[in-house]
C-alpha cells in the first residue's frame, strides 16, 4: 500500500492563488498611494477660524488652479468657513504670519463666494452693481465688519504687511491670475508656501517669457500694476531673476533690470478661472487688457 498522499498544490493552485492575490496587492498599494480627502471636523484656531476646512475645500474643488464653483456652492463646509471668517478675531493670533495667512485665505474664499453669489459664468469684470465693480462691493463680512475685496487686499494686506509675494497668492477669479493653490495658507508654513508660489509663477511662460526672436521680455501685467511693492527687494526683475531656472531667461531679466532690454506686457485674460473654461480664454471673448490688478488701481 502506497503512503504517497495526493498533492493539492500543483501548478493550477499557484496560478489561481497568484491571480487572486496580485490584484489585491495592487489595489492596496493604490489605496495607500492616493491621499484620502475626508471632511474634517471643524477645530478653530485662536481666531475662531479652522483653515483645515479651507484646505479640504481647495483639495476637493480645485484642479491645477481651476475651480469647481458649482461643487463648492453645494458643500455646507464652505458656508461654515465663511461664517468663521465673519466672526473671526484676528487680534487673538500670536504671529504676523498667522494673520497674513488668515487674510490671504479670506480673500481667496470671498472672491469665490462673490462668483457663486452673483452667478458669474463669464468674467468678474462684467459684473457691476450700484455703479461699483466686483471688487469694490462692500458685501463680505470679516471679523464683524462688512468690507470689499479692495479693502481687504489694499488696506488690510498690502498696507500692513508689505509682502509683495501676496500677489502670487491672491487670486482674482481670472485665468491670467496666478493659479489658486490647492491648500490653505498657514502661518507656520507661510514663508515656504509664498516662496513656492513665487517659483511657480516665475517659471511659467504665461507670466514670464523671453521672446528671443523679437528680443523682448514678456511679463504678466500683475508686475506692472504692483511693481512698486518690490522696491525694497531691488525691484521685481531682480526678484524674478533669482527664481527662474532657465539661464537665458535669467540673463534677459538681468538685462531688463539694467534697462538694456524691452519689456512687453501680456494681455490679461479675465475669463473666469472655472474648470469648464480651461483652454477657452480669448475664444470666449473675455481676453482683454485691464488697468487694474486683482482689485482697483493699486497705487493711486
Amino acid at each position: 500500500m502506497s503512503n504517497n498522499k495526493p498533492s493539492y498544490y500543483g501548478a493550477f493552485f499557484w496560478v489561481a492563488t497568484i491571480s487572486f492575490v496580485v490584484p489585491l496587492f495592487v489595489a492596496a498599494r493604490g489605496f495607500y498611494a492616493v491621499p484620502v480627502t475626508s471632511k474634517p471636523t471643524p477645530r478653530p484656531d485662536a481666531s475662531g477660524v479652522d483653515h483645515a476646512l479651507w484646505d479640504y475645500l481647495l483639495k476637493s474643488y480645485t484642479d491645477h488652479g481651476l475651480v469647481d464653483y458649482d461643487g463648492l456652492s453645494r458643500d455646507y463646509l464652505f458656508r461654515t468657513y465663511l461664517r468663521q471668517l465673519a466672526e473671526a478675531d484676528p487680534a487673538r493670533l500670536s504671529t504676523a504670519a498667522d494673520n497674513l495667512a488668515l487674510l490671504c485665505n479670506a480673500y481667496n474664499a470671498m472672491v469665490i463666494d462673490g462668483v457663486i453669489t452673483h452667478k458669474i459664468r463669464d468674467s468678474v469684470t462684467n459684473y457691476r452693481r450700484d455703479g461699483k465693480d466686483f471688487f469694490a462691493l462692500s458685501e463680505h463680512i470679516f471679523a464683524g465688519h462688512t468690507i470689499s475685496l479692495n479693502h481687504l487686499e489694499h488696506e488690510l494686506i498690502r498696507k500692513r504687511f508689505h509682502e509683495p509675494r501676496v500677489h502670487v497668492a491672491l487670486v482674482c477669479a481670472a485665468l491670467s491670475c496666478p493659479p489658486l493653490r490647492s491648500e490653505a495658507y498657514v502661518g507656520r508654513r507661510l514663508a515656504s508656501q509664498l516662496e513656492d508660489q513665487s517659483r511657480l509663477f516665475a517659471n511659467r511662460p504665461m507670466f514670464v517669457h523671453f521672446d528671443a526672436d523679437k528680443n523682448v521680455l514678456q511679463l504678466s501685467p500683475l508686475l506692472q500694476w504692483y511693481g512698486d511693492d518690490w522696491k525694497d527687494q531691488g525691484g521685481f526683475l531682480s526678484w524674478l531673476a533669482g527664481l527662474v531656472k532657465d539661464e537665458t531667461l535669467g540673463n534677459a531679466l538681468k538685462k531688463a533690470a539694467r534697462g538694456e532690454l524691452e519689456i512687453a506686457w501680456f494681455d490679461y485674460d479675465w475669463t473666469l478661472n472655472a474648470q469648464q473654461n480651461q483652454g477657452q480664454g480669448a475664444a470666449t471673448g473675455q481676453k482683454k487688457s485691464a488697468g487694474f490688478g486683482s482689485g482697483s488701481v493699486p497705487n493711486e
